[in-house]
């Protein structure tokens, strides 16, 4: 019997190990991570087109977007002298308005994309576009800072087509001055 004792004990002592062993390891194990928060991803260009940058934020529009589209925006396509006027190209087309198309246009103080249509064509999209966000109004985006403008393109290269897109009412703001455009700034 003793020996049948002991075999108790030593099976009694080696289940207790296991036991403890597989608790601790649970009590060491760190937590499993929280899955991450979903990100609502932001698109400076979009938002700069569809009037939805900030006062604060609407200067260092052309650094920022150098930092986040660099093959789009690190040279202009076509600069214009009078109204002065940087054309750049997209590798794909954005939307805005309800009109798509693949060329940005900034000047001191509007942000416009240049749609292959003309203004009657894109104009018609802008209203249904309007209409249909109705359900999801544009949030204040429109006020005494930003105004939606659409106009016919008059520049070379620009015939036929239409500029749509936000201007940016604030005084003092070129959205062409910038540092790293210093051949822009006259010198004295």
């Amino acid at each position: 019997m003793r020996r049948s004792n002991r075999n108790a004990t030593l099976a009694l002592a080696s289940a207790l190990l296991a036991v403890s062993a597989t608790l601790e390891a649970q009590v060491i194990a760190p937590p499993s991570p929280a899955p991450p928060s979903p990100v609502q991803a932001t698109d400076t260009l979009v938002d700069a087109l569809t009037c939805r940058t900030s006062a604060g934020d609407i200067a260092g529009l052309l650094s920022r977007l150098r930092r986040e589209r660099p093959a789009e925006f690190v040279q202009t396509e076509r600069q214009y002298g009078t109204p002065k006027m940087d054309l750049y190209r997209l590798d794909g087309p954005v939307d805005a308005w309800g009109n798509e198309g693949d060329a940005i246009v900034v000047t001191d103080n509007r942000v416009l994309l240049l749609v292959d249509a003309p203004i009657d064509t894109a104009s018609a999209r802008l209203e249904q576009s309007l209409e249909d966000s109705r359900d999801t109004p544009l949030s204040g985006a429109l006020d005494d800072l930003h105004a939606l403008v659409v106009y016919a393109g008059e520049q070379p290269g620009m015939q036929e087509r239409t500029l749509i897109g936000c201007e940016y009412r604030m005084p003092g703001l070129s959205l062409l001055a910038n540092p790293d455009d210093a051949w822009r700034t006259p010198t004295p």
